[in-house]
């Protein structure tokens, strides 16, 4: 003989083997609800789908391109010397970066002047002893391509800026502050050097799009001479950038 209480548990209907996502388990709205998101990650897989052929790597080559790749324009510019540590740094690494470390070619059909300065500016100051506690070191670089092809009349062909900035915590001893405004200048001129690269092979894409024309005109076909900068600044004669290497 079952007790009262067993029996209102027998008749009570059980879900538990229902789908939870059956129609007779979620009401009009869920059901909506469930409708429009499986909707919206369908549309956002076709549309992920349609545009996934529209993006292509900067430095990537289609089967049916002719000409050279952008790593093979890059590793035909030649750097020429820039004066001054911050300078030699810049031309290292950017040398690193357009050849791979294969080392700074010469006679090629490109070439790359510039000129490197830095500054180093007081972020914060204690307001005790008047000592800088933080110093923000900038290298900036002017830099031209020169078509080579005709040394004789060589033309150039792009030029732009690049900026780099490191942060740097002065301490009040002497010589470790120089090792660390060193150390800082070395990691903002590899942010010029990326900048520069990063510059040149933008110039070689729109140039590619533009099939083989030069981009623009402000630069192009310009005398290799008297380049005017930021400032009314100039980047020299057709001598290198920042003068001949001392002998």
């Amino acid at each position: 003989m079952s007790s009262p209480d067993s029996s209102r548990r027998t008749a009570r209907p059980s879900t538990l083997g229902l789908s939870t996502f059956g129609s007779s388990t979620h009401p009009a709205p869920v059901r909506r609800a469930l409708g429009s998101r499986l909707l919206g990650i369908a549309g956002a897989g076709l549309l992920a789908l349609s545009t996934a052929g529209c993006f292509q790597p900067m430095y990537a080559q289609k089967p049916d391109e002719q000409g050279p790749s952008m790593q093979q324009q890059l590793s035909d510019i030649e750097i020429v010397f820039s004066a001054g540590r911050i300078g030699n740094e810049v031309r290292n690494d950017l040398i690193f970066a357009l050849t791979g470390g294969a080392g700074n070619p010469s006679g090629t059909p490109y070439r790359l002047e510039m000129r490197a300065t830095d500054n180093t500016t007081a972020a914060i100051v204690d307001s005790v002893s008047g000592l800088p506690e933080v110093e923000l070191v900038s290298v900036q670089a002017l830099w031209r391509l020169v078509d080579n092809t005709d040394p004789k009349k060589p033309v150039t062909l792009t030029s732009n800026m690049a900026f780099g900035k490191a942060s740097v915590d002065s301490g009040y001893q002497r010589f470790a502050r120089e090792r660390a405004i060193r150390d800082a200048q070395n990691r903002a001129s590899q942010v010029v050097a990326d900048t520069i690269k990063m510059q040149l092979a933008s110039y070689f894409a729109t140039k590619r799009a533009n099939g083989g024309k030069e981009p623009g005109s402000q630069a192009a076909g310009a005398p290799a001479s008297g380049i005017p900068a930021t400032g009314g600044q100039t980047l020299g004669t057709g001598t290198p950038v920042g003068g001949a290497p001392k002998s």
